[in-house]
């Protein structure tokens, strides 16, 4: 007893360890795998803002702490000295240089315009004097720059020419002595002004006619001209003594001295104290990393026991779970990165709204190639994560999750471009909405709340526009059937349809009343009613290999007779692998593919094994298996639906030709249900009894508006009746 004492722990030790190794091999290492990579990369972006700065708030932030001085420290003010050097150099007068052609570039121009006014005064008298003024005023303004007034030039042309030069002198003399003022006429200064309105007043004096008065003033106050320009070098010189003088203005921080308040709005001092004490400097906080990552590992753990528990088929394909790790990553990627990748700096309220955008197409992304809940999780996660990482600011994150709902809601049932727009619009107006309500909760200014509607707005037209682009790209990648591609493929110039009509035009037709019924018994029991109807459409596509073995294309003779009943077996069942190989030629979804492998089952080619027994005469039991399809049986609603259809279809299209009878209809739908769940057929796909119950009633009621009975009409009535009394007569 003694001597097992000891051993006791070790071998507690090796059961644990027992159990241990059992355990991990019941869990798929790579799934645990992908699920760490996930909270690694997730938690990597999350911290990137615990990086920045220990104080990071920026001039214009709100403090969201009080933060004091942990020690003593004197720096400069750079306001206070900005201001000290603005008001010196502010005090610098401007420097001015004397032009010594400023008199004579004035008096050459008003020469000039006199020299046009004589020159058109002798050319061209015979010109009516209307089309003389316009040529000469738009001459003048022209080629020498000044709009004079057409009646002085009319009065101007019809002047002699002593009187011309003595406007000629008139005007010289007011320039001259408006531009000899004391102070001259500096560059960029009123002096330009008041020497105009010297010419004006002294042009008003003149003993003239208003007419010509008029155009002495206009010309006068053309050519006036700076008698000194601005030096900038000696101005610069100046300014740079000035500027020499001027001493930075240093505070003192005492130890413990509040550098801001809390809710006070950071300045340019309050960031030179931060500087001076060395709070600004790169620090990361490791404590908060690490309570982050656990967090964050937390929230994808229990995001992989949700759907391990609630979505065990996308938890068993690893392709989807890849897919789902992908379009979390890249939301919070983009929304880290997006804008310093593009080089914009976006503040706290752009980085919100961005957040909005990133989580809202993960969220529609995934709604579309996913499921929906799957998507409201996942949208719920990176919404913490947004409102964490935005100086958590719930706001933010309350605008990521309403946005995300309503992107999942719209975007859960598409099946028209009218769906697409509503759910367009009802994004965009719900994002402008809720970012309006929750910026006036916030006290968010008028233009800020516009930015932030402008922000909603854009951001439901963008994630939608991405989300389609997501889908087009994802979707065939990873193996995935949406409502998009289902809606593509359920237009009939599709080439598969096309040669499907060419080819074999009966199996065709009863593709379309396959999808029919398909569609109506979907829709009873819950079941997707898109896939059930496309894929109806492209379930028999493998009879366009050999369609003349098939009778609903045999207009001739059946090619069955000549055939021994094993052999017609094999040619007939041949179309499930035929088919299969045309879906994957043209591309079809996988789930496509599997309603064409698996629309038969196991069922049995009850036709020719009769045919096989009544031949075989009795004398050895005819094998069933080798008058069975291969399979596999039916492993989704929808599969056992189309698989109901086509037996239904066929069977009641061959039994009512010429008897449409109701109960007859109610009768082979419930006769072939019952014969298929008897046979096994059914048990894989999830179909209850009283699912069965309500896909008979939706058959029957289908087949009974197909097969409704007709009016006999009288043959003189109908066009063959007409042809064959016309001929008859003749």
């Amino acid at each position: 007893m003694r001597s097992a004492k000891p051993g006791r722990p070790t071998r507690y030790r090796r059961i644990a360890a027992r159990r241990l190794k059992q355990w991990l091999r019941t869990v798929e290492t790579h799934r645990l795998t992908l699920g760490l990579v996930v909270a690694v990369v997730l938690t990597a972006l999350a911290v990137l803002h615990l990086v920045p700065d220990r104080v990071s708030l920026e001039i214009g932030d709100i403090s969201p702490r009080d933060i004091r001085a942990p020690r003593a420290a004197s720096y400069m003010d750079t306001v206070a000295t900005g201001n000290l050097r603005w008001q010196l150099l502010s005090s610098v007068a401007r420097e001015y240089d004397l032009d010594p052609y400023a008199m004579a570039l004035s008096e050459s121009m008003v020469n000039q315009v006199f020299a046009r006014i004589d020159l058109a005064r002798t050319q061209t008298p015979a010109s009516p004097v209307d089309v003389r003024v316009d040529r000469l005023a738009e001459q003048v303004a022209r080629e020498l720059g000044p709009q004079l007034p057409k009646e002085g030039l009319r009065v101007a042309l019809g002047t002699d020419g002593p009187g011309l030069n003595g406007l000629r002198a008139s005007t010289r003399q007011i320039v001259a002595a408006a531009m000899r003022r004391p102070t001259g006429i500096r560059e960029g200064t009123e002096d330009m002004d008041q020497a105009g309105r010297e010419i004006t007043a002294r042009a008003d004096a003149l003993r003239l006619r208003p007419e010509l008065r008029d155009l002495v003033r206009a010309i006068g106050r053309h050519a006036l001209r700076p008698t000194h320009t601005f030096s900038r070098e000696k101005t610069d010189a100046a300014r740079r003594h000035i500027e020499g003088l001027a001493k930075p203005v240093v505070g003192q921080i005492l130890p413990g001295e509040p550098l801001i308040h809390k809710g006070e709005t950071v300045t340019q001092t309050h960031l030179d104290k931060f500087t001076a004490l060395g709070l600004r400097h790169p620090r990361f906080d490791w404590a908060t990393g690490l309570y982050l990552a656990l967090l964050i590992a937390s929230l994808v753990g229990l995001t992989g026991a949700y759907v391990y528990r609630f979505h065990r088929p996308i938890h068993d394909n690893l392709r989807l779970l890849w897919l789902l790790a992908l379009v979390a990553v890249g939301a919070m990627a983009a929304f880290k990165v997006g804008g310093t990748g593009f080089g914009i700096k976006l503040d706290t309220l752009q980085c919100g709204y961005f957040g909005m955008l990133c989580v809202g197409t993960a969220a529609m992304l995934l709604t579309v190639l996913l499921h929906p809940s799957l998507a409201v999780v996942t949208a719920a996660l990176l919404s913490l994560l947004v409102g964490l990482t935005t100086n958590h600011d719930l706001r933010f994150t309350a605008l990521a999750l309403v946005s995300s709902l309503v992107g999942v809601y719209a975007f859960s049932r598409i099946r028209s471009r009218g769906d697409v727009v509503r759910s367009l619009l009802i994004l965009c107006l719900t994002n402008a909405l809720t970012v309006w309500v929750l910026g006036s909760i916030s006290g968010d200014t008028l233009p800020d709340l516009l930015t932030g509607v402008s922000w909603g707005i854009g951001s439901g037209v963008f994630s939608s526009l991405v989300t389609w682009l997501g889908v087009a790209l994802l979707e065939r990648p990873f193996g995935i059937t949406t409502q998009v591609g289902l809606l593509e493929l359920a237009d009939m110039n599709q080439p598969a349809l096309r040669r499907l009509l060419q080819d074999a035009p009966g199996t065709y037709v009863h593709s379309l009343n396959v999808g029919q019924l398909a569609e109506a018994a979907a829709e009873a029991i819950g079941a997707d009613t898109l896939l059930a109807r496309v894929a109806s459409y492209y379930h028999d596509i493998g009879k366009v290999m050999r369609p003349y073995c098939f009778v609903e294309n045999q207009t001739v003779e059946n090619i069955h007779n000549r055939l021994n009943p094993t052999l017609s077996t094999l040619v007939v069942t041949s179309h499930i692998k035929d088919g299969v190989e045309l879906a994957r030629e043209y591309r079809l979804p996988p789930a496509i593919v599997d309603i064409i492998r698996s629309h038969h089952g196991t069922g049995l080619v009850k036709y020719f094994y009769h045919q096989a027994v009544l031949a075989n005469d009795g004398e050895s039991p005819v094998p069933e298996q080798q008058f069975r399809y291969e399979g596999p049986r039916p492993r989704t609603k929808e599969a056992g639906i189309i698989m109901l259809a086509d037996s239904v279809e066929g069977a009641t299209r061959a039994a009512l030709q010429d008897r449409p009878d109701p109960a007859r209809i109610q009768a082979i739908v419930t006769q072939i249900i019952k014969d298929k769940a008897a046979d096994g057929q059914l048990d894989e796909c999830d179909l209850t009894f009283s699912d069965l119950s309500r896909i008979a009633a939706a058959f029957t009621r289908i087949l009974q508006s197909i097969h409704h009975a007709r009016i006999k009409y009288p043959e003189a009535l109908t066009a063959e009746g007409q042809e064959l009394r016309a001929i008859s007569n003749s």
